[in-house]
């Protein structure tokens, strides 16, 4: 773990690697959090509209059903007729569970992608930083070969490009280490919030499926 300057100058090889490295990284990840974004954005829409609307339909067409089968009047189909209505009721209920349930989950993992296209958009210019002081180390050795140069101003060129370079390295494990920690926390969360769903969505059904049972 970095926490103070190397007194011995830093790999300019293994740095660069490094750099390389989490500059494919941020790319990647940059691409895979605005496909995220835009999956969820998307399936909140449909939760929202889409499920709630055909879930409704669903209710509305049970309830119909059942107010067809009032018309034969008899006494012993009265159980099934609320049974079914129940029914119909129960997929409404569903429905706005699902137009609410975005809140509780979708929503917070977005605003954590949100969070996170900020960060990863600053690092561009800190990479940028970097192999500009990496290019200036290369290029001083160069000119104290060629004679152009003085070995004690490459030297402390070479000691600004290790303090840069220790700045950069410390900041990519920083980051690494807060977005597993937030990812995982966000991850839990979604799938918790998940998992109350779902078990809300069961007991409704259940609680219709028992209406059944004394038909």
């Amino acid at each position: 773990m970095l926490s103070t300057p190397p007194a011995a100058a830093l790999d300019l090889q293994e740095v660069e690697s490094r750099i390389y490295g989490f500059k494919s990284f941020t790319k990647k990840m940059d691409d895979s959090v605005l496909q995220l974004n835009h999956t969820a954005m998307e399936f909140a829409r449909k939760q929202v509209t889409g499920f709630r609307k055909e879930y409704q339909k669903v209710g509305q067409s049970l309830r119909g059903l059942s107010q067809a089968f009032e018309l034969d009047q008899q006494a012993f189909s009265v159980g099934l007729n609320q049974a079914i209505a129940f029914t119909g009721d129960a997929y409404d209920a569903i429905g706005e569970l699902f137009a609410e349930q975005p809140r509780q989950d979708l929503d917070p993992v977005m605003e954590l992608l949100a969070l996170y296209q900020g960060h990863l958009a600053n690092f561009p210019d800190i990479i940028h930083v970097q192999k500009g002081a990496l290019t200036k180390v290369k290029e001083s050795r160069r000119h104290v070969e060629e004679g152009k140069m003085e070995a004690q101003k490459a030297e402390g060129i070479q000691a600004r490009c290790n303090t840069v370079s220790f700045t950069t390295l410390a900041e990519i494990h920083h980051f690494h280490q807060v977005h597993v920690r937030d990812f995982k926390s966000q991850m839990q969360h979604f799938l918790q919030q998940q998992i109350i769903f779902f078990q809300k969505v069961t007991q409704k059904l259940e609680e219709a499926l028992h209406k059944y049972d004394s038909v």
